[in-house]
């Protein structure tokens, strides 16, 4: 080596295969490159844990409230066994954002976003399938339109929308599957996942996205139903919920460098999971342990004569106040003709 280090930093250079070390700030001598990905001693790590971790305990406590009132209506408003199927795939969530805060191997790559995808639109099609037991129970005529009975089957829809997302995710794997990679910076050497395809990854999220919207539409139309345990409102903005943190997450997660962006992925899929957990189902558990009074067929029925009864007497009110407006355009036209008619009269007299 000379004084200036000059054929030292040569040396680090043409070490082309040598990708793991660079040349000091004074050229004279080569330093080790640091691997750089989320450390467990993180802050944002240990709040995005402590989080997944609290929502796993709370899914267990309300998985316990709901197999002990499983018979009760509040249950069964929720869609029976509906709601642990929901609870699985919300618990599969919540495990899930572990593989999104350490360090990226080749099973957390490949494994992490399809199993959140396929988890995501189990948790949707239950919502969906609850949502079209209402709908069609209380707005359709059985007898005229015999062929929406096929619409209300739970089952095929669990069965038919996950899979339609599973046969994506599995070709998205077998084709494209995301993988362990590395991006070379001047002094760090940056540990990362790669989609693999982003277009299967945008397929993925357009169809939950989809999904969800058409949750949020059959919910809004829902809210004027007579809904005592308030499914339809809960639901409408619990997915409204989901799609503005994915409508955020996209322009963030694209622009996003570095090794806090597996970090934005947990964080979003734990905002999915919390807003379907206290905004769906956290609301039916306060009801069945502070509120048991209206946990019954009695207070239903009570709840649903009464809408109709006051759905009914506005009803009625405007179709009087119809019929006087036209009582009145009635009687004044009755009135022009009854001033109009004597001059009439008198000329044909004289």
């Amino acid at each position: 080596l000379d004084k200036y280090g000059r054929k030292e930093h040569r040396f680090c250079l043409m070490l082309i295969f040598n990708i793991i070390r660079y040349s000091s700030p004074l050229k004279n001598t080569c330093l080790d490159k640091t691997v750089e990905f989320l450390l467990w001693s993180n802050a944002f790590i240990i709040i995005l844990s402590c989080l997944a971790v609290f929502g796993i305990l709370v899914i267990v406590v309300f998985a316990v409230l709901f197999t002990i009132y499983r018979r009760t209506p509040i249950v069964k408003a929720v869609g029976g066994y509906l709601c642990f199927l929901e609870l699985l795939s919300l618990l599969a969530c919540f495990c899930l954002t572990f593989s999104f805060i350490v360090e990226p191997t080749k099973a957390s790559c490949r494994l992490g976003l399809p199993l959140f995808g396929i988890s995501c639109s189990l948790c949707i099609s239950c919502i969906l399938a609850n949502l079209l037991q209402i709908l069609l129970g209380f707005n359709f005529d059985w007898s005229k339109s015999s062929w929406m009975k096929k619409l209300n089957q739970p089952a095929l829809i669990v069965i038919v929308v996950p899979g339609v997302q599973l046969a994506l995710c599995v070709l998205w794997l077998y084709y494209y599957p995301p993988s362990t990679g590395e991006t070379i910076l001047v002094n760090t050497i940056l540990k990362q996942c790669t989609k693999g395809s982003k277009l299967f990854f945008i397929a993925m999220l357009c169809y939950n996205s989809f999904l969800a919207l058409i949750c949020f539409l059959f919910a809004f139309k829902g809210k004027k139903l007579p809904d005592l345990y308030k499914n339809a409102s809960l639901i409408s903005m619990s997915m409204m919920l989901f799609l503005i943190v994915w409508i955020l997450f996209s322009p963030i997660y694209i622009s996003k460098f570095g090794k806090y962006k597996r970090a934005i992925e947990s964080a979003a899929i734990l905002v999915f999971s919390y807003s379907i957990l206290f905004l769906h189902l956290a609301p039916k558990c306060y009801i069945m342990v502070f509120k048991k009074e209206i946990n019954n067929e009695k207070a239903i029925t009570e709840y649903i004569r009464k809408h109709y009864e006051q759905r009914g007497g506005f009803q009625l009110k405007q179709k009087q106040k119809m019929m006087l407006r036209l009582a009145g355009n009635h009687e004044s036209d009755s009135l022009f003709q009854s001033t109009s008619t004597p001059p009439m009269e008198k000329t044909q007299n004289g």
